[in-house]
């Protein structure tokens, strides 16, 4: 009994930082009275100047995968002063001499220069734009994709600071109303109307009640560090709650429906660009040629001209472009998933938010019927009606119909920000 008397002192000696909210224990909204057990990560700075677009920008800037729109943008670049050249490949500079003067006077002695170009096949022009186009369609779809998906990564950074901030509110004042339960309850023990096991179990529920608030603490704090993270910044917005659309559906504008259409384009055009490499290029080469029989006789030059063409080996395109035609084939499958699971998700979304209306309005029922019966009971335990265990039971019930109604909220807009995700809205 003694030590466990020094354990009570202990925690209430603790515990003289809460300050006791002189309002009714019924109250929704109670003030946050309980200090910050974990001063060594203090928490992060609510502005209610900060809004959530210059979060968004500031999660885009910090998101490390923002080096890669640069890429996709010189890749296009790229491929379009490619398509703009007249000639297929370089131009290549042949030399070929021939002397077989080496033992004696006579024999014959040659030299050519000249230079040899490829020509564009009919089509592989028209071809090496259309990758181009398609290159340029993929990085503008590519940022858009991006900005989408830095969005789904703070909404869910944000609606987990707010249902964590929650949750530590009502541990704050569930702290409270401990306290003044256990304040209430020493009062009635000195003037001999409770038995001494009632306070005990008053002190027990301040325990455990700040055992809570610590583990809310913890949660909070993780949350807090996951923000920072994605933001770099060190102040989080007051609230965030986004508007349901009026009527969602999954349409060709989706960012990442248009950045894989985009790729798909790009495997087409790359499957007929390995059919024209494979199939070859007709090459024109133009130079002069030098030649004498001996050292006797004069030098004779001339003006050459060739040209080379390839023809047939069907077999041969098609061998060379078969994992081309593989990887397009791929982009459309691809595709065709990437549309079925964002319809399916857009049908299980709508679902959860029409059950979770209805479930909103059975919790806040709940929770008006357990704060009537928490102030019944309060009274009574004040007024020396009723002993502490109802009390307290009463109490517990409370505050978990409180917070189950909030996070239920709480899941309503996380629902709709998921819901604005699905079909493609960013912040």
């Amino acid at each position: 009994m003694k030590s466990l008397l020094s354990l009570t002192g202990l925690f209430l000696a603790l515990s003289s930082s809460l300050t006791v909210s002189s309002a009714t224990l019924a109250e929704i909204a109670e003030p946050d009275t309980a200090a910050h057990p974990h001063s060594e990560h203090p928490h992060l700075v609510v502005s209610e100047t900060l809004a959530v677009n210059q979060v968004f920008q500031a999660a885009v800037a910090n998101a490390p995968e923002q080096v890669l729109g640069g890429a996709y943008r010189q890749q296009a670049e790229a491929q379009q002063q490619m398509s703009q050249r007249f000639i297929a490949n370089r131009p290549r500079l042949n030399l070929y001499y021939w002397d077989d003067q080496a033992g004696d006077n006579t024999g014959l002695r040659e030299m050519e220069l000249g230079v040899e170009v490829d020509l564009w096949r009919w089509g592989e022009r028209r071809n090496a734009k259309a990758l181009a186009e398609s290159f340029d369609t993929g990085a503008s779809a590519w940022r858009d994709y991006q900005r989408l998906s830095v969005s789904g990564r703070l909404r869910r950074a944000l609606h987990q600071l707010n249902s964590s901030a929650a949750k530590r509110k009502h541990a704050v004042a569930a702290v409270t109303d401990a306290q003044r339960l256990l304040t209430i309850s020493e009062k009635r023990f000195k003037a001999g109307e409770i038995a001494r096991a009632d306070v005990m179990q008053s002190e027990a529920l301040l325990l455990e009640s700040r055992q809570q608030l610590l583990e809310r603490e913890a949660e909070l704090v993780d949350a807090e560090r996951q923000y920072m993270t994605l933001t770099g910044l060190q102040q989080r917005p007051a609230q965030f709650i986004e508007v349901r659309p009026g009527q969602p559906r999954i349409d060709a504008q989706h960012p990442q429906l248009r950045l894989l259409l985009a790729k798909r384009q790009q495997q087409t055009e790359l499957w007929q660009q390995k059919r024209h490499e494979a199939a070859g290029n007709s090459t024109v080469s133009l130079g002069v040629r030098r030649e004498r029989g001996s050292n006797l006789d004069p030098e004779t030059e001339s003006l050459g001209l060739s040209i080379s063409i390839p023809f047939g080996g069907s077999a041969h395109t098609n061998a060379a472009s078969a994992s081309a035609a593989v990887a397009m084939t791929d982009a459309d499958v691809r595709l065709k998933q990437a549309r079925l699971q964002l319809q399916q998700q857009l049908h299980e979304v709508e679902h959860e938010l029409d059950v979770l209306e209805e479930s909103l309005a059975y919790a806040a029922q709940a929770r008006d019927l357990a704060q009537r019966h928490w102030k019944m009971a309060d009274k009574a335990f004040a007024a020396g009606e009723s002993n502490i265990r109802p009390t307290i039971l009463a109490l517990q019930h409370y505050r978990q119909s409180q917070l189950q109604w909030q996070l239920l909220q709480l899941r309503q807009h996380s629902l709709i920000s998921s819901l604005r995700q699905t079909v493609g809205e960013s912040l």
